[in-house]
């Protein structure tokens, strides 16, 4: 199987996101910790307007909103922006092709030959295939490359050949 593709920033962005999210424990704590920090501001807001202490919590609401924007997602949209803007590599067309002996990528500048025993996981994503050949290090192969006839065929092939996030 042989897929042609450009990444895009979208692409980046999404496949951190998937890489962050990809353990249901980490995904859900994170949203849990979000929510609970919400409600307790939320809280200590009605608390202040009944008391008229809100202008001497101003700081707090602002320290805890500075906060919230940092963990909700403002380092991975912002990591991902600055690696696919420096990275020249994944500018450009992108081809990978699937067989038995593994997955051969092609790019503008190089390319690779990787052999299935060497991937220790796969990730799929909302709209994307992360393929590991390390804990953090990713491949990224977007869906809306893949025809929906062979979408599956992919889905099954990663499947049979590289271990599935556990």
């Amino acid at each position: 199987m042989e897929i042609t593709y450009e990444l895009t920033q979208k692409d980046f962005t999404e496949s951190f996101v998937a890489h962050r999210n990809r353990r249901p424990l980490i995904k859900w704590a994170r949203r849990t910790l979000v929510w609970a920090v919400l409600v307790v501001l939320a809280l200590v807001f009605v608390g202040s307007v009944r008391t008229g202490n809100t202008r001497t919590l101003m700081p707090f609401f602002a320290v805890v909103a500075f906060w919230l924007l940092v963990v909700a997602g403002l380092p991975t949209w912002w990591s991902a922006r600055r690696q696919f803007l420096r990275q020249p590599g994944a500018h450009g067309t992108r081809f990978v092709l699937f067989d038995d002996a593994g997955a051969h990528w092609r790019w503008n500048g190089g390319s690779s030959d990787i052999e299935w025993k060497n991937y220790v996981r796969f990730v799929e994503g909302k709209n994307q295939f992360l393929l590991y050949t390390s804990p953090a290090c990713f491949n990224i192969v977007p869906k809306g490359a893949i025809s929906r006839e062979e979408l599956s065929e992919a889905r099954n092939l990663l499947k049979q050949r590289i271990p599935a996030e556990k």
